[in-house]
């Protein structure tokens, strides 16, 4: 026991060592004192050591520092071996947020077993994560290409480049930009079968020539119970933050049947 423990210890300290050489290499995007503190929070040893196989199975090589961050993640801007970027999503083991997102996992058909455990909770959503990508790419829908998940580590395709990611469609919007939002919406319903359930101008960047979705963890698949009631909302959430760019919105009833192809059912228009 003494010798399996020796060697944990080892893989530990090879861990943080090949996590620490963006440190060590000056590459910084936020600042030490803020980095630190991620790091701290981040990097518990059962995350350290999921990082660490990541690496030896060549999906990783380093990383560089954080590019976004929220409640329930951080994300990562990573290299592969052969100098790929990458994004590296690690979901936080320690928050309790993910307790407040069982409602887009409970009555998903394709997540029926569900464990309290809070570690065990946010190894679901990061795979929820990983097949709604697989999903909706599957589908021809423009989202970070999935790589690899493991417990509550995901690596996905950075949208970007020299490790910046592209801005967001609240820091860039136009009025075309209004019709190839719900173009999206409606191609994720009809062909891959999901509705985004968190659809916001924060969760769709501004390609070169092309809308990106990302954050897609919360999707639901279209039989969900609560799949129309997160759908209107998500139209709401466009109507509302094109609007305050004085564009011309059509009214939620009509974009709702030209997207799922029904009427608004009567209860669900009351709850939004």
């Amino acid at each position: 026991m003494s010798e399996l423990r020796e060697e944990d210890d080892k893989a530990e300290r090879r861990a943080l060592a090949r996590i620490g050489r963006y440190e060590r290499e000056s590459r910084y995007l936020v600042k030490r004192s803020e980095e630190f503190g991620a790091l701290e929070e981040v990097f518990d040893r059962p995350t350290l050591m999921t990082v660490y196989k990541l690496m030896n199975a060549g999906f990783l090589s380093y990383l560089n520092g954080i590019v976004a961050a929220g409640k329930e993640a951080r994300v990562y801007w990573g290299i592969t071996p052969d100098g790929n970027d990458v994004a590296v999503k690690i979901f936080l083991t320690l928050t309790s947020e993910f307790k407040r997102r069982l409602q887009y996992i409970e009555g998903d058909p394709r997540f029926r077993r569900i464990r309290g455990n809070t570690t065990r909770l946010v190894e679901l959503w990061a795979r929820k994560e990983f097949k709604n990508l697989q999903t909706a790419q599957a589908a021809g829908i423009r989202v970070p290409s999935p790589l690899v998940v493991k417990r509550n580590v995901l690596i996905m395709e950075f949208i970007g480049s020299d490790g910046k990611p592209y801005p967001l469609l609240s820091e860039r919007a136009f009025e075309t930009d209004y019709r190839k939002v719900l173009t999206l919406a409606k191609r994720l319903y009809r062909q891959a079968g999901l509705v985004h359930a968190d659809l916001s101008e924060y969760n769709i960047f501004k390609g070169k020539t092309e809308l990106v979705l990302f954050d897609l963890a919360s999707a639901v698949h279209i039989s969900h119970p609560q799949a129309q009631n997160f759908l209107i909302r998500d139209l709401n959430n466009v109507n509302r933050f094109f609007m305050k760019q004085r564009v011309s919105v059509e009214g939620i009833d009509r974009i709702f049947k030209r997207t799922t192809g029904n009427e608004i059912q009567a209860d669900s228009k009351s709850s939004f």
